[in-house]
């Protein structure tokens, strides 16, 4: 008999330990069948603020969101605690300041000795963290889902699912695709190759994948995504699965293929037109250099004229001064001979009765009419000469202008000439520019093509 009191005792002790080490771990509530609030501990009460006196009589409903009491499920789910039915669930509950809170929740049924349901004890944990942070990647899952080609795929390439993006984009129905492998939406040849195998092996290794790669759709189309292929971990560690996120970009890709099409023909045609420019540029560096060789020895004759024209006019005006003298002096002279013939006849008629003295005077009359001949002779042929270096003067004038308006054009020309041959070197330089953009553009090209 003490024995059996000693192991009641002792079970009393160990379910109260358990009660007690229940009651400190967990928040625990218990209702009754019409769902009113008969004990809460002080976890539960801690957890949503209330006292005990302001929760114990309360109907749950104090502590739901609105609208969940009357749900169809709310109802369901209490039918099916009074009918004696385990429940587990996360739930959102409301504190007494309001603020939601989410609780993982175990309702289990409690019956009397008749085996039947007399109330109902619910225990939880505070699991409203784990909640948010689960609300938050299922967010970004969502995202990813609607503005994302998703396919998932396990480690030997086996599609598992793929979201609706995926399969309008490449015109698949799901049941045409699931449990099929991957090769069949990309090139037979590649599909066949070492690298394709390497892939797949990287990815059940763990290793991540990052390209722009080419797909084959139902009817055909090539399709260029932009991909990320992902493995996912299990808790141990070890890859379960392959997830593939892309973004369709057939778009971006064609043009960027049609811009290398027009690029490639564009090229033909500048390398043509430089190679022209090149091989006719010769030929003007080789005219230039002529036309300048001819401007330099024009220029030097140039040089010569303007110093021979200025020298012929300094002479004129030499001569010119000397024929006015020679010109006054040959009217000086007329003057003298007039006074030379007025004292011959005064001496004629002083010396009359002389006849050696009137032949010499005689003689010496026709010396002076000689020479009164020989000075107008003279007079003419210098006023015709006069008149002649005046048109040679104006002549050399002219002239001077001539060759100073000449000398002025050749150099004119000369920096016509030079400036031409400026323009040239900026030519050459900006087809070798040219050139150079031209290879960076086909390199750029080149890698968009890739």
């Amino acid at each position: 008999m003490n024995s059996m009191i000693s192991i009641v005792r002792e079970t009393n002790d160990t379910f109260s330990d358990m009660i007690s080490a229940l009651d400190a771990s967990f928040a625990v509530v218990e209702f009754d069948l019409q769902g009113n609030v008969l004990s809460a501990n002080e976890s539960f009460l801690s957890l949503t603020g209330y006292r005990e006196d302001e929760l114990v009589g309360q109907p749950q409903s104090i502590l739901l969101p609105d609208g969940e009491e009357s749900s169809l499920e709310h109802s369901m789910c209490w039918a099916d605690l009074k009918a004696g039915s385990f429940k587990r669930a996360v739930l959102p509950r409301i504190t007494k300041s309001g603020k939601r809170i989410w609780i993982e929740a175990t309702y289990t049924p409690v019956r009397n000795g008749h085996g039947d349901v007399v109330k109902i004890v619910k225990i939880a944990t505070d699991v409203t963290a784990a909640q948010k942070k689960m609300f938050d990647l299922q967010g970004k899952v969502d995202a990813i889902e609607h503005s994302h080609v998703v396919i998932e795929f396990d480690l030997r390439g086996n599609v598992l699912r793929a979201n609706h993006h995926f399969l309008s984009t490449m015109g698949y129905e799901e049941n045409e695709i699931i449990g099929r492998h991957h090769s069949m939406f990309v090139d037979p040849d590649y599909a066949k190759s070492t690298d394709y195998r390497a892939f797949w092996r990287a990815l059940a290794k763990g290793h991540h994948s990052s390209r722009q790669l080419k797909r084959i759709a139902k009817d055909g189309r090539d399709i260029w995504f932009e991909a990320t292929y992902n493995p996912v971990f299990d808790p141990d560690g070890g890859v379960c699965k392959v997830v593939k996120f892309a973004v369709d970009v057939t778009d971006q890709v064609t043009a960027l293929i049609d811009l290398k099409s027009i690029l490639e023909a564009s090229f033909d045609d500048i390398d043509q037109n430089i190679t022209t420019f090149d091989r006719n540029k010769g030929d003007v560096v080789a005219s230039c250099g002529k036309a300048m060789a001819h401007l330099e020895t024009s220029t030097m004759i140039g040089s010569h004229l303007t110093s021979s024209v200025d020298e012929t006019m300094i002479r004129m005006v030499e001569f010119r001064s000397v024929a006015d003298h020679v010109f006054e002096t040959a009217i000086e002279g007329d003057v003298a001979a007039v006074a030379l013939e007025q004292a011959i006849d005064a001496l004629r008629n002083e010396m009359k009765d002389f006849p050696a003295v009137t032949q010499q005077i005689d003689f010496l009359e026709e010396r002076v009419d000689a020479s009164t001949r020989i000075s107008s002779t003279l007079r003419s042929e210098l006023t015709e000469m006069l008149s002649r270096v005046a048109i040679v003067s104006l002549a050399v004038k002219k002239q001077s202008e001539i060759t100073a308006m000449v000398t002025g054009e050749m150099h004119g020309v000369q920096t016509s000439l030079e400036a031409a041959q400026g323009g040239l070197a900026s030519m050459q330089q900006t087809a070798e520019q040219l050139a150079v953009v031209a290879g960076t553009i086909r390199e750029a090209a080149a890698f968009l093509a890739r």
